[in-house]
């Protein structure tokens, strides 16, 4: 009797330990099939070649990315606090984050939609709460990417470090700036 395939959920959860703790250069189907005890065959029957694993885990990550909408008493603090809980999300895995693409950004649509409607609750137009609230979003992910770039380049000098501080530092400003904007930009 033929030995049931692992589950590829199994096979993921051991990719992202693996991509989490020690980076994309341990997504190695020598690793996988040592770590998991299956056979190469089974490993790619189930998930695929690297490439194809590695897009797999990118886009399940941010499919499931599930980030609890709250709103404060100011369509400011509402905003901010978004965007702080976005950016904790993104940081929280950094290799994946640092593999994001443009494809795999429409996964937080779910959560830039409940910020636009806390947008048009606060009186903001409706081209205008899209705009801005998409503005948030890619200020949001990109500085992210940036970020988390920045924190796995292994030959950071300390000026590097001191400069990536600041900015970590800054952003809730330059968050604070883009909302002033939108806000100036109300009609009447």
């Amino acid at each position: 009797m033929a030995k049931p395939l692992i589950p590829a959920e199994a096979i993921y959860a051991r990719a992202l330990e693996l991509l989490d703790a020690e980076g994309l250069g341990a997504l190695s189907a020598q690793r996988l099939v040592r770590d998991l005890r299956i056979s190469t065959k089974t490993l790619y029957q189930q998930v695929g070649n690297r490439d194809q694993l590695t897009r797999a885990l990118v886009a399940r990550h941010f499919s499931r990315l599930r980030l609890e909408f709250e709103e404060y008493d100011t369509w400011e603090d509402t905003a901010l606090h978004w965007c702080l809980a976005l950016h904790r999300a993104l940081r929280a895995h950094p290799h994946l984050t640092r593999l994001m693409t443009i494809e795999d950004r429409l996964a937080v649509t779910g959560y830039v939609n409940e910020l636009v409607k806390a947008a048009l609750r606060a009186g903001f137009p409706k081209p205008l709460a899209i705009m801005g609230c998409r503005s948030l979003a890619t200020l949001t992910i990109n500085h992210s990417v940036v970020a988390v770039q920045e924190s796995l380049d292994p030959g950071r000098t300390a000026d590097a470090q001191a400069e990536m501080a600041l900015i970590e530092q800054n952003f809730p400003t330059l968050v604070r700036w883009t909302l002033a904007g939108m806000r100036g930009d109300l009609p009447g």
